[in-house]
Formats: structure tokens, sequence, C-alpha cells
């Protein structure tokens, strides 16, 4: 029954806390410095989404498991498998950084290079790691708003084999398997996963009922391999392979009726690494990664889009003291389209170096990138967290970032713009965390934003200064081995440089959720989800906010192997749209099981 408490406490956090060493909990992350760290020695606001939370709440997608910490916008084009978009600290899509287990998987084929994340089943996800603020000091270029690392799960040592199944509203089903096991040096994991589901209508006039129109499925067959073997206790070789084959059907010419179109997406993951170890702690670490993305339409309504990421990077890592690390990386980074033979080529070298002593982390991070197309970038990163005494932490960061143009930005026909420079982003955060309460403060500047002008239909460079600011509170609190309860609340302000406010950012959103573990077998969870005052345009003509979303979840572990839930969304029936003119599923509920061998 704890093993649940711990799990959605971790979902919370939001930054290190001394509340976390209460309950004996210090997750390690990679995301803030690109190795394997403690939470409490990271100076930077994260968000760890667990698979025990995802299992608890059955989440389905990527999409949706970002929904949870209540701090990321979510506007999809209709149901599940549809075009969406996520606004990170009101910083659009391509602004944020994905990574799969070290694989690069934002889009160069995407009008802005962002990536697809409704097509990322959970299944075979061990964690997601989200961290705020300004990262182009150690990811690069467009870790802008953050970055979303997200790592899968590995071989056990022992013979592992899982399953799911679900059946539910709009003739949804899920299927999956994974096994996985440890055979000396060799060890695997395979994971097989699919979902089908009619679907609602994608295109719905505002305030119909998408049911009154013809549905839209969707389709998604997903494979993920993961192999290892030990050369020695020092070496170690890895390989992984992710294929993602999806079908979804879309409405043609904005007509909620229209029938018989498709769009076919396979996207293809993969990458080798070695690994060698020098001590427990150091070790020098090399990946070449390949990621291609393909997108047909049987139709022939939209046009083709092929391209591909090529990867390699060399990390290092030196603890030169029993206080202070060290990390040294480089890497290349090749994007191209390879329809419109167009690509993008960057370098990069990057150093971290953290320190802490006593009760005092600081942490300094600096990158040079060097393009092809563009004039070189030196970016870097400066945090600071202060444990003031065993209730009150202190953290603090401020870094520069940049987005670069993306291919389709820069040569898509009469829109392309050859001419456009990256955008730039000086980003700083504050946070008090009080026992189980925590505020954060953050302010981003972006300058040089890159913005489509319908006067002559081409990208430009708009001149000025945009700003992005807000605050966000969160009480997380287990208040008992059998109650945990969390409540976010978080204010955003995104202007233009003219003050306009940005379109389908949410000015305010109120997330709660109570977790109850009454026995062993039993686990009970309610959640509610306020979306405040949003818009679709600039000019505040179209509301898509102000609504309530609630949805609950219950589990029931027959045995040590089998457990059964059933699980509601939208229980309130509400009708809403995140983006005017596209449906949102109604009250849906779902049925199913999971068995553990």
């Amino acid at each position: 029954m704890f093993q649940y408490t711990l799990s959605f406490v971790a979902c919370a956090t939001l930054v290190a806390s001394l509340e976390a060493d209460t309950l004996q909990l210090n997750p390690i992350v990679v995301s803030a410095s690109k190795i394997e760290q403690s939470l409490n020695n990271v100076t930077a606001n994260i968000n760890i989404i667990t698979a025990q939370e995802l299992e608890e709440k059955h989440i389905t997608s990527v999409i949706d498991a970002l929904r949870i910490p209540g701090n990321i916008a979510i506007a999809q084009s209709g149901g599940i498998g549809q075009q969406s978009s996520f606004f990170q600290r009101g910083f659009s899509s391509e602004n944020t950084v994905i990574m799969i287990d070290g694989i690069r998987y934002n889009d160069p084929t995407t009008t802005k290079g962002q990536g697809q994340l409704e097509h990322l089943m959970v299944n075979d996800i061990e964690r997601i790691e989200i961290i705020h603020g300004a990262q182009s000091g150690i990811w690069g270029a467009n870790a802008v708003a953050g970055v979303i690392n997200i790592i899968t799960k590995k071989a056990t040592d022992k013979l592992r084999m899982n399953g799911n199944l679900e059946y539910g509203s709009y003739a949804t089903t899920k299927a999956g398997a994974n096994i996985s096991q440890k055979l000396g040096a060799f060890s695997y994991y395979l994971g097989v996963n699919q979902i089908r589901t009619d679907g609602i209508s994608a295109i719905t006039p505002p305030h119909h009922n998408p049911d009154e129109y013809e549905s839209d499925g969707y389709r998604n067959q997903t494979v993920n391999v993961k192999l290892g073997y030990d050369l020695s206790a020092q070496d170690t070789l890895r390989a992984q392979m992710t294929l993602i084959d999806a079908k979804i059907d879309y409405d043609a010419y904005a007509q909620p009726d229209s029938t018989a179109n498709e769009i076919h997406q396979i996207n293809r993951l993969g990458n080798i690494g070695y690994r060698h170890a020098f001590n427990a702690e150091d070790y020098i670490d090399a990946t070449y990664a390949l990621t291609t993305f393909d997108k047909k339409d049987p139709l022939g309504y939209t046009t083709e889009f092929k391209g591909e990421n090529r990867e390699f990077n060399l990390i290092g890592t030196f603890h030169y003291n029993a206080d202070g690390s060290l990390v040294i990386g480089a890497n290349t980074l090749r994007s191209k389209d390879t329809i419109g033979i167009h690509k993008l080529n960057s370098q990069g070298l990057f150093a971290t170096n953290t320190n802490s002593i006593g009760s005092f982390v600081v942490t300094e991070s600096i990158r040079r990138d060097t393009y092809d197309s563009f004039k070189d970038k030196t970016t870097g990163k400066i945090g600071a967290k202060y444990f003031l005494n065993d209730d009150i932490v202190l953290s603090s960061n401020y870094g520069t970032a940049y987005r670069v143009p993306s291919l389709y930005e820069l040569y898509a026909g009469y829109y392309g713009n050859p001419n456009l420079q990256p955008e730039t982003t000086k980003s700083l955060d504050a946070t008090v965390q009080y026992k189980h309460l925590s505020l954060t403060y953050y302010n981003n500047r972006v300058t040089n934003l890159i913005g489509y002008n319908p006067s002559t239909y081409v990208n430009e460079q708009v001149e000025g200064t945009s700003h992005l600011k807000g605050y966000e509170v969160r009480y997380s609190h287990t208040l008992s081995e059998a109650v945990a309860f969390d409540l976010a609340y978080n204010r955003l302000f995104a202007k233009d440089k003219d003050g306009n406010t940005l379109a389908r950012r949410p000015q305010e959103t109120v997330t709660g959720s109570l977790s109850y573990y009454p026995t062993e077998k039993l686990s009970l969870n309610a959640n509610a989800n306020y979306i405040g005052t949003r818009y679709d345009n600039t000019a505040k003509t179209i509301q898509t906010g102000r609504y309530t979303l609630f949805g609950a979840v219950v589990n029931y572990a027959v045995n040590d192997s089998l457990a059964l839930y059933l699980r509601g969304e939208n229980l309130g029936d509400k009708r809403y749209q995140e983006v005017s003119g596209y449906g949102t599923p109604g009250r849906s509920v779902y049925v199913g099981l999971t068995t553990k061998f």
C-alpha cells in the first residue's frame, strides 16, 4: 500500500526537498546534467512521473501523462492520436527538447520541429523527467522551455512478464505485453503495445457534440526492444529500437462528416552505445542514435513527409572530490528533410560542474554550438540550492537558451525564409519550499521571435521582446499511509512584444488529486482539473477555457499476479474544446486488467 503513496509523491515533487528525505525518497534523475544524480543535488525545477503513477492512473499516451503535474497546458485537435501541442510555462512545443533513452524525438518535418507526443504510448516507460527552464547550456538548441526526458524500462535479473487489456468508450481497445530478463552478461527487454479506437469527430463546430458527426478513429502499434551485453565488469554494449506504426483518420477541408481520410505515420527510433566505467561513479559513454519520421496520406490530401535525425554523443564524468563532479561532452546533430533535400547540421561542446558542500548545492553549465547555417551560439546556466533548515529549501536558476528555425520555416515553398536566425531567451526562476508547500516564480524574455506574417505569407523575424512569466504553487502531502493529496495552482502571463496575450495558453489552472488506499488490495483516486481563461486567438474573441474536468480510478488487486481496474474520464460530461473547432471526448469509462508474472 505504501508503495503507491511513494509513487504519488514522486510524481508530485516539483523540486528536491527535505520532504523526500523524510519519506526515504531521493530519486535519481538524468535530465538536469545528462548523467544520473540524486534529486537533492539538482537545482532545477523538475517533475517526475513514475511508472507506478502511470500504472495507477492507467494513462495511455505521453501527451496525457503531461497533464498530471498541472504546469503544462495541452491543446489537442480532437481525440486520442490527433495532432497535439503542449505549452511548458507558456512556451509552445517546439521550445522543448524531447529525448527517449538518449534518442532525439523532435521531428524535423513538422512546421516548427516539434515532437509527436500523441503517438507515444506509456506502457514501456519507467519514468518521465520534466525539467523546466532554459537548458540550452546543457542540451543545446531548442531546450528553451526545458527538456522532457523519457526513460524506458529495462531488463530485470529474473524473467519477468507483464500484460494488460482494456476496453471502453468509443469502442476503444488497448492491449500490451512485455517480457524481460538478464541472462548472465546478456539482457533483453521486449514490449508490444496496441490501441484501437473509433474515436470522435476531429472537426466539431464550437458548442456542438462530436458524437453528432462521423467518428475519426486511431490505430497504433508500438514495438520496443532493448538489448545489453556486458563485455566485462567495466564495459557494456547496448542497443535499442522502437517502431511506432500509427494510422489517424482526419476530417478533410474542415468538414466534420468527411470520410476516408487517413494519415499513416511510421516513426523509427534506434541507438547503439558503449560505456566504460572507471569506477562506481566515473565513466565515458558514446552513443549513436538515428530517428526517422515517415508520414503518408494514401489519398494524397496532404504532402508526404520524410525526415531524420542522426546524432552522436560522447560524455565523460569525473568526480574530482567527495563534493564535486564535472561532466564534459560533445555531440553532432544532422537533421534532414529527405524529400525537400534540406539539412541542418550542428556540433556542440559542453561542460557542467556541480558542487555540494554541506547544505549548499551549486551547478554551472556552459555550451558552445557551431552551425553551417547560423552564427555560433554560446549558452550557459547557473543554479543554486540551499537547505536552510529541516523545513525550508531555497533554489534559483538563471540560464540562456535559443531555438533555431525549423527546416519548414527556412525552406517551405513560398512561406520559407532562409535568412531567419535563432530566437534567444533569458530565463530566471526561484523556488521556496516549506515542508509540503512550494512556490516557484519564473520569468522568461524572448527576442528575435519567428512569426508568420499574414500580409506577406512569409515567416519573418519579429523585433521586440515577448514575456512569459508566472508562478506555481503546489501542496503535496501523504496525510497517512492510506491517503495522499496533491493540489497545484498555476498562473501564467504570456504576452507578445505588443502586450497581446498568446493564444491557447490558459491564464490559470488548478489541479487536484486525492488517492486513498483502504486495504492492501484496493486503491481509489479522484482528480479534478480546472482550465481558466484561454483564448484561441490573440484578438481574444474565441474562448476555449473556464471549465473543470473530473476523473476517477479504482484499482483492485485480485492476487499478486492479477489486478482489475475501472477508470472514468470527464465524468461530468463537460462539453469543451482545447482547440476551437475540434472535438473532445465526453464522459468515458474504461475497464481493464493487468497481469504480472
